[in-house]
């Protein structure tokens, strides 16, 4: 019994441990003006965070406090451990609209879509399809 007792302890000592591996915050420098959430975002520093308890990933500008969006996260594929952050954009002329975002293991739907397409990408991740 007190195996059984040692060995649940140590599980959840290791799960712990690998939860707080995980990336939750970045910084990134964008080097042009950007659109997302209808927002307009001018060149700069950002931090790119995760809460991770409510899957949720925010997007804030380190210059004006006031400029920020958060969207809904689902797992990526990748590594636990692996911390790295992608933005990716879409150029349209001269604009960007922001496409998505991963930090680690966590990743936003694609956020260009249109508000029908990208719920029922969240409808489907909800599912499991």
């Amino acid at each position: 019994m007190r195996a059984l007792i040692n060995s649940t302890v140590m599980t959840m000592v290791l799960l712990c441990a690998t939860a707080a591996l995980a990336a939750t915050k970045a910084e990134v420098s964008v080097p042009f003006n950007f659109q997302a959430q209808h927002q307009n975002f001018p060149a700069g520093k950002y931090l790119i965070t995760i809460d991770s308890q409510h899957n949720l990933l925010t997007l804030s500008s380190e210059t004006n406090t006031k400029l920020s969006a958060r969207w809904i996260t689902g797992p990526a594929d990748s590594n636990v451990q692996d911390e790295k952050l992608t933005l990716k954009f879409d150029g349209s002329g001269s604009g960007h609209t922001l496409h998505s975002i991963q930090l680690g293991n966590r990743i936003t739907t694609r956020l260009d879509a249109s508000p029908r397409i990208a719920m029922s990408a969240i409808a489907k991740n909800w599912r499991g399809q």
